[in-house]
C-alpha cells in the first residue's frame, strides 16, 4: 500500500446497516477472504481498531547488529537497547575483530540493565542474545510500583544512615539503581509491544492508546527519582557531622517519600482531585520546608553548606518529578 491513510465512503445497505470496504492489499496481506472474521475494537477515544480474529502482528523475531571498527561501547549498547525496546526476541551482535575486553564490558552492562536477556551463544566474533521474558508476565502497573518501592528503599536507607550515623555501601545502592533501570527499559518494551498490537493494551493495563505516552513519562520520572536517591545516598557520606544534621534531613526525606508515594497512587487511581490537592498544598509546603532547613543548616554548619545544598537539591528534584507525575495524571484524565 502506498500510504497508511486511506479514505473510504460510508455506504448504506438494507436500509439500516452502514458498511465500509477494507483495502484489498491489506486483506491479502492478512489472509482475509470472503467469509473471514475480523474483530472491531471500539476504543474509548472514538476510534476503531480492526484486525483479523485469529491473527495478531507477529513478534519481531531476530535482528543483527554489525559493529563497525571504531564504534564506541556506548554506541553499541545504544543499538542493543534500541533493538530490545523495539521488541526483538533475538539480537545477534557481530564484532569486526576479537576484543575480549570490549565484549566483556558489553556483556556486563547487558546483564545489569536488561530483564530477561540470556546469552545463547558467544565466540570471538559474535554474541547472540535471546530475550526470554514475555511482556504480559509483568503488568505496567506492577513495574511502576516496583520502581517506586526500590527508590523508597534507598531513601529509607539514607534515613537510617543519618539517624544512626552509619555508612551506606555504594555497591548496594548502585545494584538497586540497576534494578530500577532494568524495570524502566522493560516497561518501555511493554509499551512499544502494545502499540504494535502484538498484545492488547488491556493486557498490559492500559485503557486507551494515548495513555502509552503518559505511562512512558511516568516511567522516566521514576527512573530519575531513582538516580537522585542514589545521589543522596552517596552524598551524605561526605557529611562530616551526620548526627548534627540528621533530624532535619530525616524530616525532609520522610515528607518527600510520602509525596512521591501519594503521587504515584493518584496516577494509578486516575485521581485528578487528589493530584490537584497534592500540587496546590503538599508540594508548596515541602518546598517551603526545604528552603527553611537549608537556611537553618547553612547557618549552623557553614563548613558543610556545599554538601547540604547538593543533598537538598536532590530532594527538590525528586519532589519535582513527583509533581510531574501528578501533572501527567491530570493531563491523562482531561483527554
Amino acid at each position: 500500500m502506498a500510504t497508511n491513510k486511506i479514505v473510504r465512503r460510508v455506504q448504506l445497505t438494507g436500509g439500516s446497516t452502514f458498511i465500509v470496504s477494507i483495502p484489498k492489499e491489506w486483506a491479502e496481506k492478512m489472509n482475509i477472504d470472503k467469509g473471514s472474521l475480523v474483530v472491531l475494537s471500539l476504543e474509548s477515544d472514538g476510534s476503531i481498531r480492526l484486525f483479523p480474529s485469529t491473527k495478531r502482528p507477529e513478534p519481531l523475531a531476530s535482528t543483527e547488529i554489525r559493529v563497525k571498527k571504531g564504534m564506541s561501547q556506548g554506541s553499541v549498547l545504544r543499538e542493543i537497547m534500541s533493538k530490545y525496546l523495539t521488541g526483538y526476541k533475538t539480537i545477534k551482535v557481530v564484532f569486526p575483530s576479537e576484543d575480549l575486553e570490549f565484549k566483556k564490558a558489553i556483556r556486563d552492562i547487558i546483564t545489569r540493565k536488561l530483564i530477561g536477556v540470556e546469552i545463547l551463544h558467544e565466540d570471538s566474533r559474535e554474541m547472540v542474545l535471546q530475550i526470554l521474558v514475555n511482556v504480559e508476565d509483568l503488568p505496567i502497573s506492577s513495574i511502576l510500583m516496583k520502581m517506586l518501592d526500590v527508590s523508597l528503599s534507598m531513601l529509607s536507607d539514607v534515613r537510617l544512615a543519618l539517624e544512626n550515623n552509619e555508612k551506606i555501601l555504594p555497591s548496594d545502592i548502585s545494584s538497586r539503581d540497576d534494578i530500577i533501570d532494568k524495570l524502566y527499559l522493560y516497561g518501555l518494551r511493554q509499551l512499544h509491544t502494545g502499540l504494535r498490537g502484538i498484545i492488547s493494551l488491556e493486557e498490559i493495563g492500559l485503557q486507551r492508546p494515548h495513555e502509552v505516552l503518559h505511562y512512558a513519562m511516568v516511567l522516566k520520572n521514576l527512573e530519575r527519582i531513582g538516580d537522585h536517591a542514589v545521589s543522596i545516598a552517596l552524598t551524605i557520606e561526605e557529611l562530616k557531622d551526620k548526627k548534627g544534621i540528621a533530624k532535619d534531613l530525616v524530616a525532609l526525606s520522610d515528607k518527600t517519600a510520602q509525596f512521591v508515594k501519594a503521587a504515584l497512587s493518584a496516577f494509578m487511581g486516575r485521581d485528578k482531585d487528589t493530584a490537584n490537592k497534592l500540587l496546590d498544598v503538599d508540594a508548596v509546603e515541602i518546598k517551603s520546608f526545604e528552603n527553611e532547613i537549608f537556611r537553618k543548616l547553612s547557618q549552623e554548619h557553614p563548613e558543610e553548606v556545599s554538601t547540604i545544598r547538593s543533598i537538598i537539591g536532590s530532594y527538590r528534584r525528586i519532589l519535582e518529578y513527583g509533581a510531574d507525575i501528578l501533572e501527567t495524571t491530570i493531563d491523562m484524565q482531561n483527554e
